[in-house]
């Protein structure tokens, strides 16, 4: 879809990683792996791990803290407060009210969206449509997940790969003739008949309680496909980039950034192979963190906002692709604010 949204400015943004960083040689003794081999499949040194007093809504509150400080903006002005997780605090009930109370922004609307790894890309283009709409002119977009609560200690296809993690963009309708940010193109869809290549297996869905022929008793855990999910990434990724840039009217050189969601460094790798995008112009960290599934691409955003590397005008790629199955991507061109 072409879009033409107003214009919109990032205020301010803000991460939070929890302090418990969890490296390969830790890692590798305790699933008997070698530590090189793990960087050598995943790209992965270290990811971070919650502690069990340390939450989607806790870990989402200092995000968005940092965010509102950095914009030296109270919270009590934010019209909306929009949480992406698939992790939330509990079930039955959304955890973006929980956030807005912890910051104090308690004349906002709060809301969650569950889009899993794709996610943080969706929940950005909703915020931004919101602000277009007119019914609000401050939203606070969060993304928080805690995917390790999920990871049975056993299984090293999810605990190599995963990691916690949050962060937020404080974003505001621009005024008339204000030089913001646009979004250029959108990109956003779903697969449902992938929906058990990554799940887990919990809920009111017998079809879900059941994976490869068998129950799973005791706390519910992650199961995944990890070579479907691969393909699917690698596909699904280089498709992405594709069309933002046909529905954005840009050639591939024309492209400044590219930040890819940070689920294993052999798919993005592979994805830069698919396009004609150079390598220099693509944003990774995933050494750092591992897939923080949908706070990875707001993470490796936030962090290329506060570097000062984007420059008013750049054009910025933002590529997401996750569990559902779905799919999200944006197309930016960077403002002056």
């Amino acid at each position: 879809m072409a879009l033409d949204l107003t214009r919109f400015r990032v205020r301010g943004v803000g991460t939070a990683l929890p302090s418990v960083v969890l490296q390969n040689e830790e890692l590798g003794t305790a699933l008997g792996i070698d530590p090189d081999s793990i960087t050598t499949r995943t790209g992965i040194l270290e990811r971070r791990v919650a502690a069990d007093h340390e939450a989607a809504s806790t870990l989402g509150a200092l995000a968005a803290r940092e965010a509102l400080g950095r914009a030296a903006v109270e919270a009590d002005s934010v019209d909306l407060v929009l949480l992406s997780t698939y992790t939330p605090d509990l079930l039955l009930c959304p955890t973006a009210p929980a956030v807005a109370e912890l910051i104090g922004a308690r004349r906002a609307g709060a809301f969650d969206l569950n889009g899993a790894c794709s996610g943080g890309v969706t929940a950005l283009l909703t915020g931004c449509s919101l602000l277009d709409s007119g019914a609000f002119s401050r939203v606070l977009v969060v993304s928080s997940d805690l995917t390790t609560r999920y990871i049975r200690p056993d299984d090293p296809k999810t605990r190599l790969v995963f990691g916690d993690g949050a962060a937020a963009l404080l974003l505001e309708r621009a005024s008339s003739g204000e030089n913001g940010w646009s979004v250029l193109a959108a990109d956003v869809g779903a697969d449902g008949s992938g929906a058990e290549l990554f799940c887990v297996p919990v809920g009111g869905s017998a079809k879900l309680t059941r994976v490869n022929g068998h129950a799973h008793p005791g706390l519910p855990s992650i199961e995944m496909n990890g070579r479907a999910i691969f393909r699917f990434g690698v596909e699904k990724g280089a498709e992405i980039v594709e069309r933002l840039c046909t529905r954005a009217g840009l050639e591939p050189q024309q492209v400044d950034w590219v930040i890819p969601h940070q689920a294993n460094l052999r798919i993005i790798r592979s994805l830069m192979e698919r396009t004609a995008i150079p390598s220099a112009r693509w944003v990774i960290n995933i050494e750092r963190y591992g897939n923080t599934a949908s706070s990875s691409v707001p993470i490796a955003l936030a962090e290329l906002i506060e570097s000062g590397r984007l420059t008013p005008g750049s054009t910025v790629l933002l590529v997401a692709f996750g569990a559902g199955l779905t799919w999200s991507g944006l197309a930016l061109r960077v403002g002056s604010g």
